[in-house]
C-alpha cells in the first residue's frame, strides 16, 4: 500500500519531499501513541555505539531504501515493485555477512530468484528504457531496506521496539530533509492540477502506515529469525498484483507474470527448507541421556533435635502476717516449707511411696 501512496504523492511532491513529510507525520504519531513505552532518560544515556547503529540503520530504511523506492515507483509498474520487493534479499545477504548459516541449497535458490529478476525486467531486450531503470532503482532500494532488517540485530538491547520506532522515524525525517536541501529542492506546494484535499490525506494515510511499518519490522525481526522474517515478505508481489489492477489498472505483461512466478517459487521452496531444519537442528539427541532428578534427604538426626527450653518460672511466696522485714534466709527456708507442704498434701501423691528422705 505504501507503494501506491508513493505513486500517487510523485504527482504533487518530489520523491525526497514526499518521504520527510510523511515521515515526519509518523514520528509525531509515533511519539503520541508510544508515549507510554518511550523512556527519555534511557535513550539520553545509550552509549554512542547505539547511537551509531540508529543512524546507520535509518540511512538505510529511509534517505537511501525509502527516497529510491518512492522514486522507482513513479517509473516503474507497482506489480514489478512487488516482486522485486519478494526477492530473496534478506536470505542472500545474511549468507554473505555469516549472519545466517550459508549452504548450496540456498545458494541455487537465491540465485534462481536474480535469474526472476532478469526475466520481470526484460533485460534481455531493451534494456535502456525507463522500465528497466525504475526495476534497477528499486533493487538498489530493497538492498539498502534489507540491510536495514538485518540492522535489527545489532542492538544491544537497551531500547526498546516503541523507542526505536520513534528514533528510527524521527532521525530518518531530519535525514531525507537535509538530503532534500542537499538536492536543491524547494518547499514542498501543492500544483494546481491536484486535489490539496485528497494529497495531504495521502500523506496522513502514508505517515500511519509508516508507523505500523516500522514498528512491525522491528518487532518481528526482534523475534523470529531473519531469513524466516524475510521470506514472509513474498506476499507483497500478490498485493502488487491486485493493487497495481485496481488503483492503476496496469495489467502484468508475460514476462512480469513468468519472472515473479520464479521469483515466488524460490522464496517458497526457501522458506520451506528453512522451516524443516530449523526444528531439526532444535533438537537434541536421541541417545542423549535424560538427567533424573534426585530427591533430597533429610538427615536422620533432624528429628532428634533438643526442644527449645522452656522459660524459666518466677514464684513469690508471701507471708501470711504481711511482716515484709525478714532476712533473706528466713525467705529461702519460707519458700521451700511451702513447696514441701504443697507436695505432700497433694491428694494424688501415694503416701506409701515416698520415703523418710522426701
Amino acid at each position: 500500500m505504501l507503494t501506491v501512496l508513493s505513486r500517487y504523492l510523485g504527482s504533487g511532491f518530489t520523491p525526497a519531499q514526499q518521504v520527510y513529510l510523511r515521515t515526519g507525520l509518523a514520528f509525531f504519531i509515533a511519539i503520541v501513541v508510544f508515549s507510554r513505552w518511550i523512556r527519555w532518560r534511557t535513550i539520553l544515556r545509550i552509549r554512542m555505539r547505539e547511537w551509531c547503529v540508529i543512524v546507520g540503520r535509518t540511512v538505510l530504511l529511509y534517505v537511501v531504501g525509502t527516497t529510491i523506492f518512492s522514486k522507482a515507483a513513479g517509473m516503474t509498474a507497482v506489480s514489478d515493485i512487488s516482486f522485486i520487493a519478494a526477492l530473496p534479499l534478506v536470505s542472500a545477504l545474511g549468507m554473505l555477512l555469516r549472519s545466517v548459516r550459508v549452504s548450496a541449497v540456498r545458494i541455487i535458490f537465491v540465485g534462481g530468484s536474480a535469474v526472476g529478476v532478469a526475466i520481470l525486467s526484460g533485460f534481455g531486450g531493451s534494456a535502456a528504457s525507463s522500465l528497466n531503470y525504475g526495476n534497477l532503482l528499486a533493487l538498489v532500494a530493497m538492498v539498502a531496506m534489507s540491510l536495514g532488517y538485518l540492522g535489527r540485530g545489532w542492538h544491544d538491547g537497551t531500547l526498546n521496539n516503541h523507542e526505536l520506532t520513534a528514533l528510527t522515524l524521527g532521525v530518518g525525517a531530519v535525514g531525507v530533509v537535509l538530503t532534500s536541501v542537499v538536492q536543491g529542492d524547494s518547499i514542498p506546494h501543492i500544483p494546481s492540477h491536484t486535489s490539496a484535499v485528497m494529497l495531504w490525506a495521502a500523506v496522513g494515510l502514508a505517515g500511519v502506515l509508516s508507523v505500523l511499518n516500522v514498528f512491525l519490522i522491528n518487532y518481528s525481526f526482534d523475534r523470529v529469525d531473519a531469513v524466516l522474517s524475510g521470506n514472509m515478505l513474498t506476499v507483497e508481489c500478490v498485493w502488487g498484483l491486485l493493487f497495481g489492477l485496481v488503483f492503476f489498472g496496469q495489467v502484468p505483461t508475460w514476462s512480469g507474470i513468468l519472472g515473479g512466478a520464479v521469483i515466488v517459487l524460490c522464496a517458497l521452496a526457501l522458506n520451506l527448507l528453512d522451516g524443516r531444519t530449523a526444528p531439526a537442528e532444535a533438537e537434541p539427541e536421541a541417545d542423549e541421556p535424560v538427567p533424573i532428578p534426585i530427591p533430597r534427604r533429610e538427615p536422620e538426626f533432624a528429628t532428634l533435635a533438643p526442644a527449645e527450653p522452656a522459660p524459666p518460672v518466677l514464684r513469690m511466696y508471701r507471708s501470711d502476717d504481711g511482716d515484709h522485714s525478714r532476712t533473706q534466709r528466713e525467705e529461702e527456708l519460707a519458700a521451700s516449707q511451702s513447696w514441701i507442704g504443697a507436695w505432700t498434701n497433694d491428694p494424688t501423691n501415694d503416701r506409701a511411696q515416698r520415703s523418710a528422705a522426701s
